[in-house]
């Protein structure tokens, strides 16, 4: 016998009785365990609930458990207060466990994108590019990506390995074209966007912006005639409908940067 705070006589704890409780505490346990492997949503929904409370009062991050995933990618660890965002809590979380799931990295990089993270998205479909197979999908979104933030050296890289992967593939010699003129190397620009141009088996279905955007490159070395007649070839390849008045407009105003030998809009176009 024991006696408590209020002097009272009570019966000393039985070993049978602690053994109980251990065995109902290594119960439970198991349960919760058994509970978050098959259900994969709850134990995502408490990551989550775990991010926020920290995001919430400034408390340190939980021991991150999607380290595995941000090595992979080659990115750091997310702030508290965009993994408890659902959107990128469930990806993470798919990624961890489908290490090269594609929709679930396309989630992940769109979801941060929507918050301003441009350049982490960017990363993150690098970083998944270089860990998994057959992303080509990935590695041109991540070369838009890194052109649209302005870091050119980052797109061009991207651009050469796709087109050393896939060589006649026109896209990707555009992205190195627009990465290039970005970075202010015209006459590289200027063979990219002809050799982009060359790709398609049928000229008459580039759209105009490449033909234009050549002309902006020609402009910048200072060739307003090669300008001018780039826009030409264009109208050219279907004049019944692209001779417009406006089309028609745009080579004289490329012309009038210094060329005085215009084409008649009833010649042969000069070849690019």
């Amino acid at each position: 016998m024991e006696i408590d705070r209020g002097d009272r006589i009570v019966p000393a704890p039985s070993a049978e009785k602690g053994r109980l409780w251990i065995g109902a505490a290594v119960a439970i346990a198991g349960a919760l365990t058994v509970a978050f492997a098959a259900f994969p949503d709850l134990r995502d929904f408490l990551r989550r609930e775990a991010y926020s409370a920290a995001s919430a009062v400034g408390a340190p991050t939980p021991a991150d458990e999607y380290a595995p995933v941000y090595a992979r990618l080659e990115v750091e660890p997310l702030r508290a207060g965009f993994v408890a965002k659902p959107k990128i809590s469930t990806a993470l979380a798919k990624l961890l466990r489908e290490p090269c799931d594609k929709r679930a990295v396309a989630a992940l990089a769109e979801a941060l994108i929507l918050e301003g993270e441009e350049r982490v998205g960017a990363r993150i479909y690098r970083g998944f590019s270089a860990a998994c197979p057959n992303t080509a999908t990935e590695k041109g979104r991540a070369g838009e990506l890194f052109l649209r933030i302005g870091d050119t050296e980052a797109a061009i890289a991207i651009a050469d390995v796709l087109i050393s992967e896939q060589p006649i593939f026109p896209d990707f010699h555009y992205l190195r074209a627009r990465a290039l003129f970005a970075a202010k190397r015209y006459d590289a620009a200027i063979a990219e966007y002809k050799t982009t141009i060359e790709l398609f088996h049928d000229r008459a279905r580039v759209h105009e912006r490449l033909f234009v955007e050549l002309a902006n490159a020609y402009v910048a070395v200072g060739k307003p005639c090669e300008a001018a007649f780039s826009v030409f070839s264009w109208i050219a390849l279907d004049p019944g409908r692209r001779s417009t008045p406006g089309a028609r407009k745009r080579v004289e105003e490329y012309g009038a940067l210094g060329c005085r030998n215009l084409p008649a809009f009833d010649d042969q176009p000069k070849r690019l």
